[in-house]
């Protein structure tokens, strides 16, 4: 039983050199347009079963991945017979059904037998999208995202794992078991206002979030703030959910200026067994300005910072700590 991990919310390839490169198009398995929805998530076509393109975000955050109810009729998927998970949302947990299905398709890859749960879809962030494909599905490959092409591009896992590259930041992601579900998501951490605060890396996130323990290091009280607005979450929404502005936000060699942030208590936090301790979600709206790859099999996320890109060992740097100010944010 794996569960979902998803405040649902997905960017980028590559600049290529004249050297030697694993990133090289001929190489990838699979190529496939994909486009940045207003939320900030990253969105590619899919077919399911033969039949489609049809819209599915991408999600690491998310264990499993998912049909929605529409599409599971739409194509009449039927049931597994007596086959369910427990899928935790951002916001709200519940039981729901798997699904009969033979393959989906991405690009040229094609995922036989897959593992796919089916969600109602009814909140904002089902909306405009038919599914979700989950770290069940992206751990097969190493997942690349072109800004310049507008594409992801799947390798085989071991091709990215072998190499090491000049030029771009390498942010050690660290993979965490979650309750005793056997199921796992990715860490890594960063710093705000000079405080380190472990993050979830959530593409199928669109926005930041704190919650309010790390929001109370930062000086942020919540008697203090007042927020009028919305987070919708896979499963259900919460409401009078207050905004900052993040000045300055830093990993590895890599800077954000301006971000801004959620605060919410949601109930992936407490999933997590982070419910009392400082803790944030980085959500695909921070990854969508660069070039990034995610390297499963050596726990690593490389993000594009300098042109360059060799066939050599190359350093990167430490997070950078420095004083950050955060701003609560006047809702629009």
């Amino acid at each position: 039983m794996k569960p979902n991990f998803s405040v649902l919310g997905v960017t980028a390839t590559f600049a290529l050199c004249g050297c030697a490169s694993v990133l090289d198009q001929d190489n990838a398995l699979a190529i496939a347009p994909y486009h940045i929805e207003k939320s900030g998530r990253i969105v590619v076509e899919a077919r399911v079963d033969d039949q489609g393109p049809f819209r599915f975000a991408l999600d690491t955050g998310s264990s499993i991945s998912v049909i929605f109810d529409e599409l599971r009729y739409k194509l009449e998927l039927e049931t597994v017979p007596g086959k369910a998970v427990i899928i935790h949302g951002a916001v709200a947990s519940g039981r729901f059904p798997l699904l009969d299905v033979d393959r989906i398709e991405i690009g040229r890859e094609v995922w036989a037998d897959p593992r796919i749960a089916s969600l109602p879809g009814e909140t904002a962030a089902g909306a405009s999208i038919d599914g979700i494909l989950g770290v069940d599905f992206l751990r097969r490959y190493a997942v690349g995202f072109s800004t310049r092409d507008r594409v992801i591009r799947l390798y085989s896992p071991h091709l990215v794992a072998g190499r090491s590259y000049r030029g771009w930041a390498s942010v050690p992601l660290k993979s965490e078991p979650v309750a005793e579900s056997g199921a796992a998501l990715y860490f890594f951490e960063i710093e705000l206002d000079g405080r380190t605060i472990p993050a979830v890396f959530d593409l199928g996130a669109g926005p930041n979030v704190i919650n309010w323990p790390a929001a109370n290091i930062l000086g942020i009280s919540r008697a203090g703030s007042r927020g009028d607005d919305l987070f919708s979450g896979v499963l259900e929404s919460m409401r009078n959910v207050v905004r900052l502005k993040a000045e300055e936000v830093t990993t590895a060699r890599i800077r954000w200026r301006n971000e801004v942030f959620l605060i919410a208590d949601l109930e992936v936090f407490a999933t997590l067994m982070m419910g009392d301790t400082p803790a944030a979600i980085l959500g695909a709206g921070l990854f969508t300005q660069r070039d990034f790859v995610i390297d499963f099999v050596r726990s690593r996320l490389l993000v594009k910072v300098a042109m360059d890109e060799v066939d050599e060992p190359g350093g990167v740097g430490a997070a950078t700590g420095s004083q950050l100010p955060l701003t609560p944010v006047s809702p629009n």
